[in-house]
């Protein structure tokens, strides 16, 4: 309309003007177009590298955690494995995929509430998310006397009272070992794996 108005008053150059806006503005607007496309394909691609990267990460901890499995030692070795899963943890998807050891042995994976007295009964692993200090607390003073292993995935500075460690990276997952709460668990870990872990901690 404001096209035929000027047209109609006789201005031809604020016609001009118009129209240069207007084929300027569809200009614009076929950019978007061919720019929205492009920014979905870059987000979509973004958030399957972030997945990729998140399960990388899942089968490592899962892989590490069978290693350290491989290398422990029960005062009565159990026939079959009973790993216990316990607090929010981001790794526990791929843990309770687990079957059996490398060496055969079949593996039970069960998830508890850290209350649940089944963790001291039923377990002969438990791999430990995020715990308050008092729950941790609490709960190794319930395991103190049972020969379970302790694996946490929280625990970076690892002084408190699990064995292992975890540190998962985008390249490998590292591991730090308590050996005061080595010695109090009952069970026997392999000399190797602690060189591994003191070559881990000369390496940062």
């Amino acid at each position: 309309m404001q096209a035929l108005s000027s047209w109609a008053s006789g201005d031809p150059g604020a016609d001009l003007d118009t129209l240069a806006g207007t084929m300027q503005m569809f200009c614009y607007l076929r950019l978007l177009m061919w720019l929205a496309p492009l920014c979905c394909m870059l987000m979509l691609a973004n958030q399957a590298m972030a997945a990729t990267s998140a399960e990388a990460r899942s089968d490592m901890v899962r892989q590490t955690v069978l290693d350290i499995l491989s290398y422990t030692r029960w005062p009565s070795e159990p026939d079959r494995l009973r790993l216990c899963i316990t607090a929010p943890t981001e790794y526990a998807s791929s843990l309770l995929t687990i079957e059996r050891q490398a060496n055969g042995r079949p593996v039970e994976v069960h998830h508890y509430d850290m209350d649940d007295e089944s963790l001291i009964q039923r377990c002969d692993v438990i791999y430990l998310g995020v715990l308050a200090p008092a729950q941790r607390l609490s709960l190794f003073e319930r395991l103190r006397g049972h020969a379970i292993l302790s694996i946490s995935e929280q625990s970076r500075e690892c002084i408190a009272d699990a064995v292992f460690c975890l540190q998962a990276g985008e390249e490998r997952v590292r591991f730090r070992v308590n050996l005061d709460a080595l010695a109090r668990s009952g069970v026997r870990v392999h000399p190797a794996v602690l060189k591994l872990a003191r070559a881990d901690e000369e390496v940062r």
